[in-house]
Order: structure tokens, then C-alpha cells, then sequence
């Protein structure tokens, strides 16, 4: 804060703190028309949006939402009234905090806490756009060879510290290590529900206590391997309250944070009619000992099309993306290039905007699309066919405007920051965006149109390849400055 600002939040503070606020009274009930007497903790509440709206100022493509330190504003308080002033941001909550009673039978004081919120706004990356390296570090995968070697459904991979990479095959049921010169190191898994076995599989990045952590979702468990592929153990999640609808992924104390599915798609379902789209309204919770706890709820998810038989996920539709960091977790609906970090009280504490590319869907999206569904076919009257009969009704059920990122498009690193892959038929080459640990867009990445982020760095990518016959493998980049 600036001297001006701060002398002026100060003046402000000092000549709320000197008014006589301890007398008040709420409006009588005989005359409910009568002004409203504010309580101490609405003055103060009043008094932080003053202190709020004096300390908006624009520094270095970023909005500071900020007041006075949590030290000085509680020092004026506790000077005045001899205890902490009750602002809050939660009221609900803190009202039914106030009611409880302590040992004593006396009104429990409520914890005072201020929380700073930053909106961080960037209109282009800080730093210049990175490429991939001419040719990658290390490549794994064949069309034809070794069985080791060939992939037919490859669902993560990440990259440990000695520069070998783990790779999940769900066909396969198998998860399989190769060293950093790409050689085959050993293969653990098949299909099944004993220990080691499975029948659906995620690697989970950044758990701690294991490199290897494997998501089950069809058998809602999650294994953990040591470097050699061995079984260390095997956690069923029947009971817990963990029920993710996709991927989970690890907190820093290794309890799960996930997107749990909705429990009113019934409900909307029976009230959705049939070739309508609607959309989930989901929560962020997270897996600790004595329970699941609700980090954030009410939020836009998974876009889907109402059919005959059911619904299913619609085509180019939105849905809720998160990941975890040490300070809590950044999540967003996809609705534009925007994400929220909650901490681990369920706080907002910043808000993340950037500028990406445009999201309205042109004519040159649709005949990409067109052009990618032709593909499928092998013959030219196949493809005629489908043109004439199938993609107009195609056509009209896409949407007018593009998810802004992936469902599962948030990576975080070790420091906090986080690689964002922007929606896949957004741009005609795919687009990474590297936000730092505060939210600003640090860096942009462009990478081929037909690879899938599957770990990174800040200066390497993991990458998920397609090849000519769609033959899949996994190759590491250094990222290099573009020209």
C-alpha cells in the first residue's frame, strides 16, 4: 500500500474506532420501520469495504484487493474494545459460531480473521512464448515391436526425478516404467480386483510418501507402488465418502481432493427435455481423517445432452477443471479463461484471469471438426455419406462458443504454478499457458494439435503422441524460446 493510501485507511480506521459504537441497538420491534442501528461487527464489516475500496490500485497487469495488515487493524481493535473485532466473510457460518456456548455457559467469542483477496488480471505472458525442442529427450512407443513397447490407450504418465517415466495403458491394464534413455524397466498390473490388479487406471501426480500412486475408477481405489512396481498397498474408497466423478488428485498431506458427482442428476435429468442441454452444479471437497470437508459448491460443471435413453457429456461442452497446491486448490468452470484458488478453510483468495484465444466458434472450427469426424472413414462414398446424413444433425447440436481449457487441463508443479491446456479445437496447434503461484500468465506453449499434456516442468513437457495410424507413445521436450 502507498503512504496516501495508507495514511488515508488509517484516518479512516481511527475515526470509525473513535465513534461510540458499544450502545446500539437493533430496531424495535414496535416500529419495524424504523431505521436500522447497526451492530459493532456491521460497522466493521462497513469499515473493511472502506478499507477495501481505498486499497484497489493496479500494479503490474494485476488488481491487489488488500486492507491493512491483520496485525495493525487488530491492534486498533483490541486497543478499543479490549478484544479482536468480529470481521468476517462467512457470516452465516460465524453467526452460528456466536451462538454456540463455551464451558462456561457464556457466548463463545467468535476468531477474528481478515483474508486479503487478489484479483490478478494478465492481458499477455510476462515472459516470451517457449516451443518444443527440435527433438525430444527421450521417446517411448512403437507401431509395431515389443509388447513393452505398444500402447493402445495410454491414461497418464509422469516423469520422476531421475528422468524416468511411468506410463498407465488402461487396455492393457498395466502400468509400465522405462528409464531415461527409454528402455523398459518393468511392467506391474493386468486386468482383475486383487491387489496389483485392476479395471480402470489413472497415475496420480505429486502424491506424497510415493512416486506411484494409481487411480481405479472403475473399482474406486487408489495403489500405490514402490519404484520397483510392487503393491505397497491398496485403499478402497467404498465408505469413505470419496466418490469422484473423474480423476482425483492428491493434497500436500496426501488425502484426496476430487470433484464428487452431483447429487441431483435425477432430478434435472426428469426435468430435462429430451435433445436439451443443462449442467451440473458441483463441489471441490476434500478427503481427511474425520470426513470429507466442502472447499467450494454451487459450481458449473459438466455440460450434458439429454437423449432418448439418458443423458451423456455434450460435445465441446464445459466442465469443472481443478487441481491442488500447497496454499489449496485452483478450480474453474471453464466458461473463460478464469480460475478461482480456495484455501484450506474454504476461502477465496484470488482470482486468476488471463486473455486466451477467442472461444466463439467460427466456420474454420467446424470444418476442423468436419474434417476430423471424415477421417474416421475409409472409403470416399463412407465419407459422402456421413456429410450428407450425419453431420448436419452434428452441426446444429455443437455450441456457439468453446470451453476456455480441458476438463482434466490443470498441472500443477512443485512451486505452485500451474500449466493450463487450453481446449483442445480452440486454436489450430494446441496451446499450454503457464500461470505462476500468484495467478499471472508467466508463459505460453504451443505444441502439435494431436498431443495430450501428461506431466511437466518448467522448462520440460510430457507429452501423450499420436501417430500417422494413431499408434500412441510418450515423449519428453525441453521447452526452448520461440524465434
Amino acid at each position: 500500500m502507498t503512504a496516501p493510501h495508507r495514511t488515508l485507511a488509517t484516518l479512516v480506521a481511527l475515526v470509525a474506532i473513535a465513534c461510540d459504537i458499544t450502545d446500539v441497538a437493533a430496531p424495535s420491534q414496535d416500529n419495524p420501520d424504523a431505521p436500522l442501528s447497526l451492530m459493532p461487527e456491521d460497522r466493521a464489516q462497513g469499515l473493511a469495504d472502506q478499507l477495501n475500496a481505498l486499497g484497489t490500485v493496479r500494479l503490474r497487469e494485476r488488481f491487489l484487493r488488500f486492507v491493512l495488515t491483520p496485525n495493525e487493524v487488530q491492534d486498533m481493535l483490541v486497543a478499543r474494545y479490549g478484544q479482536p473485532g468480529p470481521w468476517y466473510e462467512d457470516r452465516e457460518r460465524d453467526e452460528e459460531r456466536r451462538g454456540e456456548e463455551n464451558r462456561e455457559g457464556e457466548t463463545a467469542p467468535a476468531i477474528a480473521r481478515i483474508v486479503p483477496q487478489a484479483i490478478v488480471e494478465s492481458d499477455s505472458p510476462r515472459e516470451a512464448d517457449l516451443v518444443l525442442a527440435d527433438e525430444p529427450l527421450v521417446r517411448v512407443g512403437l507401431l509395431d515391436g515389443p509388447d513393452e513397447y505398444l500402447f493402445s490407450n495410454i491414461e497418464g504418465g509422469v516423469r520422476l526425478e531421475d528422468g524416468s517415466i511411468v506410463v498407465a495403458d488402461e487396455q492393457s491394464y498395466e502400468i509400465r516404467m522405462f528409464d531415461a534413455r527409454g528402455r523398459h524397466v518393468w511392467t506391474s498390473g493386468r486386468q482383475g480386483q486383487g491387489p496389483g490388479e485392476y479395471g480402470g487406471v489413472r497415475l496420480l501426480r505429486g502424491c506424497p510418501g510415493t512416486a506411484i500412486t494409481v487411480f481405479d475408477w472403475h473399482l474406486d481405489r487408489v495403489t500405490r507402488l514402490d519404484r520397483d512396481g510392487h503393491v505397497i498397498d491398496t485403499r478402497a474408497l467404498a465408505g469413505t465418502g470419496v466418490q469422484p466423478y473423474g480423476s482425483p488428485t492428491c493434497s500436500p498431506d496426501g488425502d484426496l481432493v476430487f470433484v464428487g458427482w452431483p447429487d441431483s442428476e435425477w432430478d434435472v435429468l426428469q426435468r430435462a427435455a429430451v435433445g436439451e442441454t443443462y449442467r451440473w452444479e458441483m463441489a471441490v471437497s476434500w478427503e481427511r481423517d474425520d470426513g470429507v470437508v466442502t472447499l467450494a459448491e454451487g459450481i458449473p460443471g459438466t455440460e450434458r445432452f439429454r437423449y432418448g435413453g439418458g443423458s451423456g457429456p455434450m460435445t465441446w461442452g464445459r466442465s469443472l477443471a481443478f487441481a491442488a497446491t500447497g496454499t489449496g486448490v485452483w478450480y474453474g468452470s471453464a466458461d473463460d479463461y478464469e480460475l478461482e484458488h480456495v484455501d484450506w478453510t474454504g476461502r477465496v483468495t484470488r482470482i486468476a484471469r488471463w486473455t486466451g484465444p477467442d472461444l466463439e466458434v467460427t466456420g474454420e472450427h467446424l470444418a476442423r471438426y468436419l474434417e476430423a469426424r471424415r477421417a474416421r472413414y475409409d472409403t470416399p462414398a463412407a465419407r459422402r455419406r456421413f456429410e450428407r446424413q450425419r453431420w448436419p444433425e452434428i452441426r446444429d447440436d455443437l455450441p456457439e462458443r468453446l470451453p476456455a481449457y480441458e476438463r482434466d487441463g490443470l498441472l500443477v508443479l512443485p512451486d505452485g504454478s500451474v500449466w493450463v491446456s487450453v481446449f483442445r479445437w480452440a486454436t489450430p496447434q494446441r496451446e499450454l499457458h503457464l500461470l505462476d503461484p500468484g495467478g499471472l500468465w508467466v508463459r505460453r506453449v504451443t505444441i502439435p494439435a494431436r498431443s495430450t499434456l501428461l506431466d511437466a516442468g518448467v522448462d520440460w513437457v510430457l507429452l501423450l503422441e499420436r501417430g500417422e495410424f494413431d499408434e500412441q507413445r510418450v515423449a519428453v521436450y525441453e521447452l526452448v524460446e520461440g524465434s
